[in-house]
């Protein structure tokens, strides 16, 4: 074997074991990013059960009883309380649909859809929460789009958008 056949098996060689390398750190850079989502997912889970704990307190338990139903029965002060509950509720789904875990989930073509329908049925306050504030800070479309669809599903009508913030906007 002369020099240059010599150098020919050594680049063959050398490119292989880059190749090699790089199938490696390709497959590493896979699983990193698998593991940063489920520890995405674990702190929002972890966020979320902190935040329904709040809601058996003896002073948050009987406002989130009654707003859950009719958000107009509280009076300002309980009002604030709720809001600030949906606020961190709504935030914490709005993580949930960013980081991508919106998929199918147990036959369920959208998983935030199927929670927000039960939640909007058993808790209606909810819903007026979210028609009222909660549209004004669910920045993502697609996630707006999706609840503003479990509105109409929900309540038989559209979500009236003239509201921001809590306050009605003069329509144009």
């Amino acid at each position: 074997m002369d020099w240059d056949q010599l150098a020919t098996v050594a680049q063959l060689v050398t490119g292989a074991a880059t190749l090699g390398v790089a199938v490696l750190l390709v497959s590493q850079l896979r699983q990193q990013h698998r593991d940063s989502e489920r520890e995405i997912l674990y702190t929002s889970q972890g966020r979320m059960q902190d935040l329904w704990k709040n809601i058996m307190t003896s002073d948050f338990g009987p406002i989130w009883a009654r707003g859950s139903q009719d958000f107009d029965s509280l009076n300002e002060e309980e009002q604030e309380q709720f809001r600030a509950f949906g606020y961190s509720f709504m935030t914490l789904q709005s993580v949930n649909a960013q980081s991508g875990h919106e998929g199918l989930d147990r036959g369920v073509a959208s998983r935030i859809q199927a929670q927000t329908d039960a939640g909007w049925k058993t808790w209606p306050g909810l819903a007026t929460y979210y028609e009222r504030y909660g549209r004004s800070h669910t920045y993502n479309p697609d996630l707006r789009s999706l609840y503003d669809s479990a509105f109409l599903d929900r309540f038989g009508r559209e979500v009236d958008t003239t509201w921001y913030w809590g306050f009605r906007e003069p329509a144009s």
